[in-house]
């Protein structure tokens, strides 16, 4: 990751640290964070971006005072200002900063299409229904070594844990994958951060995973995750792993046979990650 992300992250975290909240970062960049102590090659291979992925959760917006406050976050103290077209849910500042604001389904707002008014014309939000179990499991990362000045080596963020992680990709996967929003370059982007996720995962986080689909199992989302899963990431011959195989980055030096290999173990622990029936 570049350094400048950090910095954007920086700024981010500070000011809602300041008012008693950490932020909660998804994407490629939440991945890095959720991953960054691991010692597995793979690591090296979490995609770059110059985006923040910022998800707003139910606790901290049902509180009508500290949801105003992060819209002033987000666009008074921070100078983030509305992309075009993206009716308050894609900010951007110069030079090239952006920040996207996801929240999974809730009650209370006014909804429109696929946006949540969370402040009238400041601050929505994109619902992100998979995401219905994200508070779940979070885990608190601090951003001491990530910036160089010692003023911030307190600063503290929140990212998803692994199967929430994978189960946003997942989704978002079947979402560019789709007839109505196709968008292979977006497709293979997911699929590779699903292929990072399940490789740099240790047991822990497979334990933990396990409970927590056990919490849910007779849950929509988890029943839509497993189906994707069956249909495009059951075989390395299916779409989520073609993506990746079909991505110039993905281990240039080794044979397409020890490629294949990679993505087989990757399926296979996906496969029981999330208890998929297999033929």
């Amino acid at each position: 990751m570049d350094k400048e992300i950090f910095q954007q992250l920086a700024e981010l975290a500070e000011s809602f640290n300041k008012i008693g909240l950490r932020p909660i970062i998804c994407g490629a960049l939440g991945i890095h964070l959720c991953f960054q102590k691991s010692q597995d090659k793979a690591r090296r291979m979490i995609r770059t971006t110059n985006d923040i992925d910022l998800m707003l959760t139910k606790t901290q917006v049902v509180d009508k005072a500290l949801c105003n406050a992060i819209a002033e976050i987000i666009t008074g103290e921070l100078n983030y200002i509305v992309c075009e077209d993206d009716a308050h849910f894609r900010f951007k500042k110069e030079p090239d900063q952006r920040l996207d604001i996801l929240t999974p389904p809730i009650g209370g707002f006014k909804t429109k299409g696929y946006r949540i008014k969370l402040v009238r014309s400041k601050l929505h939000g994109h619902i992100t229904e998979e995401a219905r179990f994200i508070e779940e499991d979070l885990r608190t990362v601090s951003l001491s070594g990530l910036l160089p000045s010692d003023k911030r080596e307190n600063l503290e963020v929140m990212v998803p844990s692994p199967t929430n992680l994978l189960l946003l990709k997942l989704f978002a996967f079947d979402d560019r994958d789709s007839a109505q929003r196709e968008d292979g370059k977006r497709a293979q982007a997911h699929a590779w951060d699903i292929y990072i996720t399940i490789t740099l995962t240790n047991t822990n986080d497979y334990m933990e995973g396990q409970e927590f689909l056990s919490r849910h199992r007779d849950s929509d989302i988890i029943r839509r995750a497993q189906l994707i899963i069956s249909n495009k990431f059951s075989a390395i011959d299916q779409a989520g792993w073609r993506y990746v195989l079909e991505a110039s980055d993905f281990y240039p030096d080794l044979s397409r046979r020890e490629k294949e290999n990679r993505l087989d173990e990757a399926r296979r622990r996906l496969i029981k990650w999330f208890n998929v029936p297999t033929l």
